[in-house]
């Protein structure tokens, strides 16, 4: 008759998910605010049936809505890195998550200059006769110095230089406050993203380098900048440049920058996790490479050359939302 022999082995149970980490990298990785920027096209053809004030108003509000969602986002990393790591930076990366809502000073007094702006021109229109607020309007705006309508001429003698002046130089002000908004915010992820990559490096994980904002200035939004100058509004130079630098933050700069951060904390956890490193931290669909050929578009390996279904020689793919 066989003997038994126990044994005293025991099988550890699976660790639990990290649910926490799990939504901070799927939010992390999801683009968002698209539809919170304008393109050239629209911001052009709104922007010149409106006076101008459209687009300030849209864009303060659209930009205010999306800083806000970032900061959710960066603060909910925030949070996991304070509660994952002993590092004596996790708690201050915390504090700065917090501080990164957008600047509501700014945006109310961009708004509140260009609604100025549209309540003086109301009062320096005066009830005539000859000429209605319509044309007087017109001849205080986009026809004020053209020789080619007569009565909007002589209406310029009274106070349609007036009425220029508070156009351009109001307009002018508020795009102007609205382009120092994005920028000072693109700066304060910077250092955001700088005190977390002293954190994951401390973990043995590569650095992050935050996208820079860098230059606006795109060869389509400048010529409808010059297209809106050439229509007699000056301000559309400004207003361009500042829908330009809206749109390159909302759908570039932050997407590759939140896309990064999403890569780090995924190699936090798998060297923090190592029984589930294999298929237990699933990349998000957005951080999935996907071939450059339209008609193929196949998932890739991380770091390939080729494409293994198409054989199709792939871009540099680095750290880039599909």
């Amino acid at each position: 008759m066989s003997q038994f022999h126990p044994t005293n082995f025991s099988v550890e149970p699976p660790p639990s998910p990290d649910y926490l980490a799990g939504a901070v990298l799927q939010g992390l990785s999801r683009p968002v605010g698209y539809r919170l920027s304008w393109g050239v096209l629209k911001s052009l053809f709104l922007g010149a049936i409106s006076f101008g004030l459209l687009p300030i108003l849209q864009w303060t509000r659209g930009f205010r809505t999306f800083a806000i969602a970032e900061q959710q986002q960066l603060l909910h990393l925030a949070q996991w890195v304070r509660a994952n790591s002993s590092h004596p930076l996790a708690r201050q990366l915390e504090s700065d998550a917090v501080e990164l809502r957008p600047r509501v000073m700014l945006s109310w007094v961009a708004i509140l200059i260009a609604v100025g702006m549209a309540v003086a021109i109301g009062c320096v229109i005066v009830p005539n006769a000859r000429y209605t607020p319509w044309e007087q309007l017109v001849a205080g705006t986009y026809s004020y110095g053209k020789g080619h309508l007569p009565h909007h001429r002589l209406v310029a003698l009274s106070n349609s230089h007036r009425m220029f002046t508070l156009w351009v130089y109001g307009l002018g002000a508020a795009y102007l406050l609205h382009i120092i908004q994005v920028h000072l915010h693109a700066a304060d992820v910077r250092r955001f993203v700088a005190r977390f990559s002293e954190i994951a490096q401390a973990e043995g994980i590569n650095r992050v380098k935050a996208a820079p904002l860098g230059t606006t200035l795109r060869p389509l939004w400048l010529a409808g900048g010059f297209a809106l100058f050439a229509l007699g509004a000056p301000w559309g130079v400004v207003a361009m440049v500042a829908g330009a630098a809206q749109r390159r933050y909302i759908t570039s700069t932050s997407r590759d920058t939140r896309a990064d951060l999403a890569h780090r904390l995924r190699a936090m956890l798998m060297r923090r996790r190592p029984s589930v490193a294999m298929g237990g931290v699933p990349v998000p669909v957005y951080l999935r490479d996907r071939c450059v050929e339209a008609k193929c578009r196949a998932e890739l390996p991380r770091g390939v050359n080729y494409c293994p279904r198409c054989g199709t020689r792939q871009k540099a793919q680095v750290n880039r939302v599909a």
